[in-house]
């Protein structure tokens, strides 16, 4: 974070009677910052974590989330639904919007029994591991006995699996929107997959693309969603065709 000038986030959130904690960009970790923030709250109901760039939509936003909890006592915790920002371009909109996390209707993951949870392959698992800290509501209590882990990256994946495995169920709740994307080039769209890959391969053996065939078979895919997406909304022109392929082989590769 900055020095919390006038000019800077940090200060307008102290103008506006927020409590602000610093820490050099060095330090941070995704987990152990998200619990630094936790730990400064009193022992509230529910605990909502927000990226610096993700944008409520509504003034009813939180409380659409705490009230998704308090609805539900098998949930432990609930994401938002997701819309890309207004001025995205035209590949963000297409990945946004072609995410689980833009769904328009109500979903519940689990409670599973520990059977069912011990069952399953680490691709099954990736599909489940159903929680995004852009925008995600926890249950008090219970975060202050689970919390994030201390990890650098996929922290709301880890605590997805740990909540699964305690006995809660997931939530997304798509009447509480946040307006969230980034834009990708082929440039910097590489790295942030790559640690998605190591992420999976690394706590979950899972190699997400273990061969060409597999690489091939979700470029294919990649591009057939895009072109989709893109004629849905009369814009499948060349160019953008060519730009989604090179900006979805650099992403699966």
């Amino acid at each position: 974070m900055d020095s919390g000038s006038d000019d800077g986030t940090p200060g307008a959130a102290r103008a506006a009677g927020a409590k602000v904690l610093e820490i050099p960009g060095a330090e941070f970790r995704h987990g152990p910052t998200r619990n630094l923030g936790a730990e400064a709250l009193p022992e509230v109901d529910t605990v909502v974590f927000l990226v610096q760039d993700a944008v409520p939509v509504g003034r009813d936003f939180l409380a659409t989330l705490e009230e998704a909890l308090r609805a539900d006592p098998e949930l432990g915790a609930v994401t938002a639904r997701q819309a890309p920002p207004e001025d995205a371009d035209v590949f963000t909109r297409s990945t946004v919007e072609r995410s689980p996390a833009h769904g328009g209707q109500p979903v519940k993951l689990g409670p599973f029994t520990p059977g069912t949870l011990d069952s399953w392959s680490a691709r099954e698992w990736r599909g489940r591991l159903a929680l995004d800290s852009i925008a995600l509501a926890v249950r008090g209590p219970l975060f202050r006995r689970v919390r994030f882990r201390e990890t650098d990256f996929g922290e709301d994946a880890l605590l997805a699996y740990d909540l699964l495995w305690g006995g809660w169920a997931l939530g997304h709740e798509p009447r509480a929107v946040v307006r969230h994307g980034h834009a990708y080039d082929p440039q910097t769209v590489q790295p942030r997959y790559r640690q998605d890959a190591a992420f999976f391969r690394e706590r979950f053996g899972l190699r997400v693309r273990p061969g060409l065939a597999s690489l091939l078979k979700g470029f294919v895919a990649e591009l057939r969603a895009d072109r989709r997406w893109l004629q849905g909304e009369g814009l499948a022109t060349p160019g953008r065709l060519q730009a989604s392929r090179r900006l979805r082989w650099a992403q699966v590769l």
